[in-house]
């Protein structure tokens, strides 16, 4: 009951959310799936030309190191710049380095830059960068802070499909454990928008 409940919540959204997603990324050593829910078709949510965007991510490197991100954000068109938008947000983190459980509500800024249309039928390209950050008051348990940089360069091969190529930075401290690199790598995927 609760499956069909889930997957027929799931099908509405792709209706009513546009430019909402799914993508997946990879390297030699990691997976990560991701996915965009947006409300730009919402009409009851677009009272302005504020967007509301739900993002989830799950991060593997291996067995024992895991990550999962859910977040909500606000993006608007930058004033005077066209082609960029910037969201402003806030992301629950939970990750899994073998026996430890780190928690942490970092917040979150994204700009976005979308190319203007090219001469010779180039396809839409973008450019996108990523910060998160949490200090010690925003993490919780035995978590210190968390930090988390990415930047990455998408192009719009076919209508509705991406492929993206980028770099992510992530660090996680606990007390009393010195290495705090997560993750740092390049990574390539493909992403489908609805």
């Amino acid at each position: 009951m609760l499956k069909k409940i889930g997957l027929t919540l799931i099908m509405t959204s792709t209706l009513l959310l546009a430019e909402s997603g799914v993508g997946i990324n990879i390297n030699e050593q990691d997976l990560e799936v991701e996915a965009i829910l947006d409300s730009r078709n919402l009409e009851a949510l677009q009272t302005s030309s504020t967007i509301f965007q739900a993002d989830v991510n799950f991060l593997i490197n291996n067995e024992d190191t895991k990550l999962l991100g859910a977040g909500l954000g606000a993006t608007n068109k930058l004033e005077g710049i066209e082609g960029v938008e910037v969201t402003l947000g806030a992301k629950f983190i939970l990750a899994e380095v073998a026996d430890e459980s780190f928690t942490a509500l970092p917040f979150m800024a994204k700009v976005r830059y979308s190319f203007p249309p090219l001469m010779f039928n180039i396809p839409p390209v973008g450019v996108q960068g990523k910060v998160l950050y949490a200090p010690k008051v925003l993490s919780f348990g035995d978590s210190v802070s968390y930090n988390e940089f990415r930047v990455s360069v998408d192009m719009e091969v076919i209508e509705s499909v991406k492929i993206y190529a980028g770099y992510r930075n992530i660090h996680t401290r606990y007390v009393g454990i010195k290495p705090d690199l997560f993750n740092t790598s390049f990574y390539g995927g493909l992403k489908y928008s609805y």
